[in-house]
């Protein structure tokens, strides 16, 4: 896989081969019964929703800034296109399959959801990648449990871990994923977080990867944010492009 191609892959999929480096300081929140439960009652609902705005990908210190399109039906589909000047990638992720279309290279890749196990260290349904984007927690809240000091909520399934902290308006502020017995780990962090349809969602989504040796710096701005009940997402594969 060429270097721009895999650039864009790691990106959509947001999923990551990935090492936690912290951008700023910000007020975090202890984790007791009250805090807990303002957390959970204040996890993001949405059944459709529309967002514009910018991506910038940072690899092996060479940084590459695109515009950003997404779009997204609740446990059902992520579309998205990311573009420099009318050219770039779109995705589409479904309950079952992962595609992209890279319109520089005219190649495309398509895969079951066994594709994004390589970057999360577990099988992410569509649902959960969508709660990644938002600032919500992956797992279900039965999953979950305060750590020992009482700063943050730790989710395991399977062999997956969890990791969260939050912020002083109980969302999610760090997310960090780790696998025993691999060189990879995720981390997700969420900034800005202002108001959309009485709920607090993320403006920047920092996200910084890494696995062994290779280091990936995601960070994706959403500027215009839309509930749009009549989304549509086109999707094909131009004749002659190479699969991947």
């Amino acid at each position: 896989m060429n270097r721009g191609f895999k650039i864009l892959a790691l990106m959509l999929c947001v999923v990551a081969i990935s090492g936690c480096k912290s951008k700023k300081k910000a007020a975090t929140t202890q984790v007791n019964a009250v805090t807990q439960a303002k957390y959970w009652e204040n996890q993001m609902a949405f059944e459709n929703i529309e967002a514009r705005g910018k991506a910038t990908i940072t690899m092996n210190e060479k940084t590459n800034n695109v515009s950003m399109h997404l779009k997204m039906k609740k446990d059902s589909v992520i579309w998205g296109k990311f573009s420099l000047f009318g050219f770039g990638a779109t995705v589409l992720i479904t309950a079952d399959s992962f595609f992209m279309v890279d319109n520089i290279n005219q190649q495309y890749m398509a895969y079951d959801n066994d594709f994004l196990n390589q970057y999360l260290g577990f099988k992410a349904e569509v649902g959960q990648v969508q709660d990644l984007l938002l600032g919500n927690a992956i797992f279900s809240q039965d999953k979950y449990k305060t750590n020992a000091e009482g700063t943050q909520l730790i989710g395991s399934d399977g062999i997956a871990q969890n990791t969260v902290t939050l912020n002083a308006i109980f969302r999610t502020m760090l997310s960090e994923f780790d696998t025993p017995d691999t060189t990879q780990h995720a981390s997700v962090g969420y900034e800005m977080y202002h108001d959309f349809e009485q709920q607090q969602m993320p403006k920047v989504v920092t996200i910084d990867l890494e696995k062994g040796e290779q280091t990936v710096d995601v960070v994706l701005n959403y500027q215009n944010i839309y509930a749009n009940d009549k989304l549509s997402f086109p999707f094909k594969i131009p004749y002659g492009f190479q699969r991947r």
